[in-house]
């Protein structure tokens, strides 16, 4: 988490809501990642398999057959496998300045905006201990940080109960 004002950027129209939040609090995205890594692996096993089994026929029609499945499975196991691969994190950061949250995927020049929302057009935010989580209108969970830093826990809090989410 950052929180720094961005005095260079651009002002440029807020982009639409991020399709998925920045992180699950319930690690469904995680389970579907490893139901992906495993089906896309039993994918490619199947596709070996077809060779190795004990008592496989090697009949000239047969093979083609068996080749042209393997070359399928293992192209669809490749496929669902890296379908499977985390995604690149996004890093959030509030800006208690402009009174709004960004999410940013990327590091240096190659940062890319994925979300940017008023303080004012979210949701209801909570806050537990030193985690604060922030939702959409729709109640979509728009970021979960931990604020480990006072001064900045009391200006984020600030910011948030002057617009009315906390």
């Amino acid at each position: 988490m950052t929180a720094f004002p961005d005095m260079i950027a651009p002002q440029t129209a807020a982009p639409a809501a991020p399709s998925t939040p920045a992180r699950t609090v319930d690690g469904q995205r995680w389970l579907i990642r490893g139901a992906q890594r495993v089906g896309g692996a039993a994918c490619v096993l199947a596709a070996l398999g077809l060779w190795v089994q004990p008592g496989a026929a090697w009949d000239a029609d047969l093979a083609l057959f068996k080749m042209g499945l393997s070359v399928g499975l293992g192209f669809v196991g490749l496929a669902v496998m890296q379908m499977g691969r985390a995604v690149p994190s996004v890093d959030v950061e509030i800006d208690t300045i402009r009174r709004e949250v960004r999410l940013v995927r990327g590091q240096g020049r190659a940062r890319a905006l994925v979300s940017r929302t008023r303080m004012t057009d979210l949701g209801p935010a909570e806050l537990h201990a030193n985690m604060l989580r922030m939702w959409a209108q729709d109640g979509a969970l728009v970021a979960e940080v931990a604020l480990s830093d006072p001064q900045m826990r009391a200006r984020l809090v600030g910011a948030l109960k002057d617009a009315g989410k906390l």
